[in-house]
């Protein structure tokens, strides 16, 4: 019994050591391959990716190309092992093997697919300001599963491209121009004509507003006496791809100002409160 079980160990002791000159030539083929493969991604990042108007998808492209080079590395490996029927058995199984993957991770293809038509089709560019459901950020990472934004208040949400593709969102920069507005409320006994006139000049004082469009002012309602204003305005982004808050706030401020240069009357939402005495 020991005689046969060290005739045996001597035999897979003896195919190991003629299996290793194999192994070697198999796992430098690999190493030659893989190294080839990195200079490729190399290449192509330096003279496409980063010389493509449009990097994200270039990087989407390459990425795949990569992944497809490796698996046929990897199946050359294994005929150089002399493992042909492990390849057979692997192209052969890849079929039913995708319909199970598929069927499990559902979810995942979807997002991987909504990916794919997301990076080609692009309703938004890195660093736009979007707004999805309730979360409103801006793009900073597009994979080809999932897209990032940073909310104002600086937390990351991580939002499945499948949502992006059925749900409704809201792309704000998109064109570099956006559009705010406030309210103010003066009292009808103004001449409402003028105090227009002062906030569409006051507005348009600024550098930031487009000169091709040209403040609104509105007359929204006429409540207690007064008459509420609504007051649009677009501006240009310049690049910034976010929100100018500080823009707002000054044109704001400026408005303020000159309503009271002109001694226009506005209320200030403070009521007189009278009480009667009991004189019983």
């Amino acid at each position: 019994m020991i005689d046969l079980f060290q005739e045996r160990l001597s035999e897979i002791y003896r195919g190991f050591i003629e299996f290793i000159p194999t192994l070697v030539i198999a796992f430098i083929f690999f190493a030659v391959g893989a190294f080839i493969i990195k200079l490729i991604r190399k290449f192509i990042f330096t003279r496409i990716v980063k010389r493509s108007k449009d990097p994200v998808a270039s990087q989407f492209v390459t990425d795949i190309v990569l992944v497809i080079f490796y698996i046929i590395l990897t199946l050359l490996t294994f005929r150089a092992l002399g493992l042909s029927a492990v390849t057979q058995t692997i192209i052969g199984a890849a079929g039913l093997t995708t319909f199970i993957i598929g069927f499990a991770l559902k979810d995942i293809g979807e997002n991987f697919l909504a990916g794919i038509v997301m990076i080609f089709d692009r309703p938004f560019e890195m660093g736009d300001l979007i707004q999805i459901d309730n979360q409103l950020g801006r793009v900073i990472r597009i994979s080809i599963r999932e897209t990032t934004i940073k909310t104002t208040d600086g937390k990351d949400v991580y939002i499945p491209n499948s949502d992006i593709i059925k749900k409704h969102f809201i792309n704000y920069t998109i064109d570099d121009q956006l559009r705010e507005t406030f309210e103010i409320s003066v009292f009808n006994s103004n001449n409402i004509r003028d105090v227009i006139a002062v906030v569409q000049d006051t507005v348009s004082g600024f550098n930031q507003i487009l000169k091709s469009r040209k403040p609104a002012v509105l007359i929204k309602n006429f409540e207690n006496g007064t008459v509420q204003l609504s007051i649009s305005y677009w501006y240009s982004l310049r690049g910034t791809r976010a929100r100018d808050g500080q823009l707002k706030t000054d044109i704001m401020l400026a408005v303020l100002e000159k309503l009271k240069e002109n001694n226009i009357a506005f209320p200030d939402h403070v009521q007189d409160i009278k009480l009667a005495e009991n004189t019983s």
